[in-house]
């Protein structure tokens, strides 16, 4: 459950007391009085979202229901996954909408999307948004970053001969294998300084 370590925020939370974070608390406890669900203000469009603090590829996201009350709070609910803050990430590709929950159940939906944040809305009217658990389940998408280095340097050998250039290309890729460099190549061709 990749939701565990990100950070939730919501649109209010009711009372002041019902915060975004509880809905990741690892607790599927349904009962608003156990204070592990969260509940914004009713509001036109309320939302939650969780910054994953990573890009994923989420393959399911698993919701629990309100027990104790008002069940159908939750219906017309939509799960939002992407990178945007558009719009608090409310703008991000549509996983799934939800029609309706049973009472404090934990109901699994199917995304294969990737993002970073999850976003739960309740669109376009006035509502209550009641969260009791969001566990968001998913691979971290690897992260390659590429670095840009010029080496200018003297040597007596020819490096217009191409057989020269792979042998200092060699050098260069042995004394860096160690530091996790994996492709070295020339990106133009070496230039001979002029005689002064």
């Amino acid at each position: 459950n990749v939701a565990l370590k990100g950070i939730a925020t919501q649109s209010s939370s009711y009372s002041g007391s019902y915060y975004a974070s509880l809905a990741i608390d690892g607790n599927r406890a349904s009962n608003m009085n156990s204070y592990s669900c969260t509940t914004t203000n009713a509001q036109i469009g309320p939302w939650w979202k969780v910054d994953l603090l990573a890009v994923y590829d989420i393959s399911n996201v698993i919701i629990t229901n309100r027990a104790d009350c008002c069940a159908e709070r939750i219906n017309g609910a939509e799960i939002h996954i992407g990178n945007s803050l558009i719009n608090n990430g409310n703008n991000n590709p549509r996983c799934v909408v939800i029609p309706s929950m049973p009472a404090g159940a934990s109901v699994n939906y199917t995304c294969n999307m990737r993002g970073r944040y999850v976003n739960i809305i309740i669109p376009s009217i006035t509502q209550f948004l009641t969260l009791c658990e969001v566990e968001v389940y998913g691979v971290a998408v690897p992260v390659f970053k590429r670095a840009f280095l010029r080496i200018k340097f003297n040597s007596t050998e020819d490096l217009n001969n191409p057989t020269m250039r792979d042998k200092v290309l060699q050098k260069i890729k042995s004394a860096n294998i160690q530091s996790s460099v994996f492709q070295i190549r020339w990106t133009k061709e070496p230039e001979l300084e002029p005689d002064t």
